[in-house]
C-alpha cells in the first residue's frame, strides 16, 4: 500500500529467517536487523518515518532469557521517539497492552506526552488461527502530537471478531477521525464513514 501511494519502506526485523523473507518480497527496500526495543538510537538520523507499523514481541526482548513485562512498551515508546511530528504509529500488541489496564496506565500517561492514542481495539486471537496462533490481541493506533490531556484515553471500541468488524469501526473512528478519504472505491465502510465526519462513535 505505501509502495501504491508514492512512499518509500525502511524495513526492520531482528529474526533472520523473517528478514530474509522480507529481503525477498520487497528487494528495493533497506531490511536491517536491529532489536527495535532501542529502535531509535539505531536508525540513522536522516530516516524519519511518517507511518510506523510494528508488532513488537509482547513479552521477549533480544538476548533476554526471562519474561519482559514492559518489551512492548519499550518497542511503543522507542518507535515513537523516531516518528516524523504529525506521523502515525499503528501496532498490534498483546491484549493486556492497554491504559485500560491499571498497570499500564501511567506509562501510556506519558507516551501521550509526544503522542495522541486515537483508537484501541482487541482482536480475537481466532482472527490469526490460519496462521498457528490464537492468542487475543490489541491494536494501538497513535499520532504523533501532544494529547491536551495526557491522563484521558480514548475508549476502546470493544473485541473485533474478525477483520471485517474490526475493519469497518476503524474506518468509523479514525478516518473520520482525520478526515481521510479511502482510495479504495470497493470499500464502502470505510467511504461512507469518511463521509461522515461527525457520526457518533463506533463500536464492535
Amino acid at each position: 500500500m505505501a509502495r501504491m501511494l508514492g512512499g518509500d519502506l525502511a524495513l526492520n526485523e531482528f529474526a533472520g529467517l523473517r528478514a530474509g523473507l522480507l529481503g525477498r518480497l520487497f528487494a528495493d527496500a533497506p531490511v536491517t536487523r536491529f532489536d527495535a526495543a532501542p529502535i531509535h538510537d539505531h536508525l540513522d538520523a536522516d530516516l524519519i518515518p511518517n507511518v510506523i507499523l510494528m508488532n513488537p514481541p509482547f513479552s521477549a526482548l533480544a538476548n533476554v532469557k526471562t519474561r519482559a513485562r514492559d518489551a512492548a512498551l519499550r518497542h511503543v515508546a522507542s518507535a515513537l521517539a523516531r516518528l516524523a511530528p504529525g506521523g502515525r504509529l499503528v501496532a498490534i500488541t498483546g491484549a493486556g497492552f492497554s491504559p485500560e489496564v491499571p498497570t499500564w496506565r501511567a506509562a501510556f500517561t506519558r507516551l501521550q506526552e509526544t503522542a495522541r492514542l486515537v483508537f484501541i481495539a482487541g482482536i480475537d486471537g481466532k482472527v490469526f488461527a490460519r496462521h498457528g496462533t490464537s492468542v487475543d490481541t490489541r491494536l494501538l493506533v497513535f499520532d504523533k502530537q501532544p494529547a491536551e490531556d495526557a491522563q484521558s484515553f480514548v475508549s476502546s471500541v470493544g473485541m473485533a471478531p474478525d477483520t471485517s468488524a474490526l475493519h469497518r469501526v476503524h474506518a468509523r473512528t479514525i478516518c473520520a477521525d482525520r478526515f481521510l478519504t479511502c482510495s479504495d472505491q470497493d470499500c464502502a465502510d470505510c467511504t461512507q464513514a469518511c463521509a461522515d465526519t461527525r457520526g457518533p462513535a463506533a463500536r464492535l
